[in-house]
C-alpha cells in the first residue's frame, strides 16, 4: 500500500472512528467529474475531493491542488498542495503563495513528498481565486507553478450539488439562507471482512496445455469475448499462465490472461469448486494480482488527461465483494496521479 492510500485511510480512520457492521451495505453512491483543468471525486462516505492542476501548457511545471470536505453540517474545507519534487530548487523547503494580486505567506514543503498543507486563511483565500479567471501562482526562487482555475467553478459546484449543499449557508457557491439540515450526512465507513481463506500453494498451468485448454472452455461460459478476448482467440504470449490458487476447503481462484493493450493488460478472476466443474463467480476481467483473499486492479490511462483507475475486492466468506474503487482522470506529469480520488473506500481486516 502507497503513502497516498495509507494517509487517505489514517484521515478517514480518524475522522469516523466508527464502522458499519454490514459488509456490503452501500447508502451513497459515489461520483467522478472532470471540467478542464479540475476533477471531483465523492465516496461512499460522503466524503468529497476536488483536485487542481496547470493548464496543459505549463506540464514542464506540475502541480496540484486537493480540496477535501466530508459531508456533514458544515466541516471545514482543507487545502493541500503537491509539486514535483524534483522541480524544486536545491534545499527549498516552502513555497510562496500569491493569489488575487496580493501575497498570502508560503506553504512548507515535504522534500520527499512534494507535499504541503494548506493554513486556514490560505485555504479560504484559494476558494475564493479558483472562482475568478487569473491562475493562483507558487513560487520558490526563480521558479514558477501556475495552478489553473479553468473547470473549478464547475466542480465546486458539483461538489456543493452532491453534498447538497446548494442554497445554504455552507456552500462553496450558490450560497443560501436555507438550513444546512438537510446536507448529505456522514455515512459510517464500512467494514468489510476477509473470513474463511486459507493460505495455500498456488498451482500454475501453461496455457497450452490440455488441463488449461479444457479450464479455458469452463471459464468462457461466465465471460464474453469483448472482456476476456485472450482466453476466446488463446493468443497467449509465450510466458502466459493459468493460476489455481487456493481460497478455502471448497474453493478455489482461478487466475487467466484476459486482454492487453500498449499500456495495459488484465487478468480474469474466477471463484470455482474446487474440481474446477463450477464457476461460483467472476470478479473482475481486468484484474492484476491475487495476494492475501484481495483481488486488485490497476489500469492506467494513455495520455496527459486519461490517468488509471484502481479497484479492489475481498473475500468475505461467500464472495468477493468490491472494498475500493478509485479514478484519477488527470496526471498532469504527476507519474501514477498526484492524489487518490475513491469513489468508493471500507475498512478491510482479515477476521481473527
Amino acid at each position: 500500500m502507497n503513502k497516498q492510500r495509507q494517509h487517505l485511510q489514517k484521515y478517514l480512520v480518524l475522522g469516523f472512528m466508527f464502522f458499519s457492521p454490514f459488509s456490503v451495505a452501500e447508502t451513497i453512491q459515489g461520483i467522478h467529474f472532470v471540467h478542464k483543468d479540475w476533477e471531483l471525486a465523492c465516496d461512499n462516505t460522503g466524503t468529497c475531493r476536488a483536485a487542481g492542476y496547470q493548464a496543459d501548457d505549463h506540464l514542464d511545471r506540475p502541480v496540484s491542488v486537493l480540496l477535501q470536505r466530508a459531508a456533514g453540517s458544515n466541516p471545514p474545507v482543507t487545502a493541500r498542495l503537491k509539486i514535483d519534487s524534483d522541480h524544486l530548487p536545491a534545499q527549498r523547503k516552502n513555497v510562496n503563495v500569491s493569489m488575487l494580486g496580493r501575497s498570502y505567506g508560503t506553504v512548507a514543503i515535504h522534500e520527499q513528498t512534494g507535499e504541503g498543507t494548506l493554513s486556514g486563511q490560505q485555504t479560504q483565500a484559494l476558494l475564493r481565486a479558483v472562482q475568478g479567471s487569473a491562475p493562483i501562482i507558487f513560487t520558490a526562487d526563480q521558479v514558477e507553478w501556475a495552478l489553473s482555475t479553468e473547470g473549478a467553478s464547475a466542480v465546486l459546484l458539483k461538489m456543493d450539488d452532491f453534498q447538497k449543499r446548494i442554497g445554504t449557508a455552507s456552500a462553496l457557491l450558490r450560497k443560501g439562507k436555507l438550513s444546512n439540515a438537510g446536507v448529505l450526512k456522514i455515512q459510517p465507513l464500512p467494514l468489510i471482512q476477509i473470513k474463511g481463506y486459507s493460505r495455500g500453494i498456488a498451482k500454475r498451468l501453461d496455457v497450452n496445455t490440455a488441463p488449461a485448454k479444457q479450464l479455458a472452455e469452463q471459464l468462457k461460459k461466465s465471460v464474453n469475448k469483448d472482456q476476456c478476448w485472450t482466453l476466446y482467440e488463446q493468443n497467449y504470449l509465450p510466458d502466459d499462465q493459468m493460476a489455481i490458487y487456493p481460497l478455502n476447503r471448497n474453493h478455489v481462484v482461478v487466475e487467466a490472461p484476459c486482454w492487453r493493450g500498449a499500456y495495459n493488460y488484465g487478468y480474469g478472476y474466477w471463484v470455482m469448486d474446487k474440481a474446477l466443474k463450477q464457476t461460483r463467480q467472476l470478479v473482475t476481467a481486468s484484474g492484476s494480482s491475487f495476494s492475501e483473499g484481495q483481488i486488485f486492479a490497476s489500469q492506467k490511462g494513455r495520455g496527459i488527461a486519461d490517468c488509471g483507475s484502481q479497484e479492489e475486492w475481498a473475500w468475505n466468506g461467500s464472495r468477493f465483494v468490491q472494498t475500493y474503487r478509485a479514478m484519477q482522470a488527470q496526471c498532469k506529469g504527476f507519474a501514477g496521479g498526484a492524489w487518490q480520488m475513491p469513489i468508493f473506500i471500507s475498512k478491510v481486516h482479515a477476521a481473527q
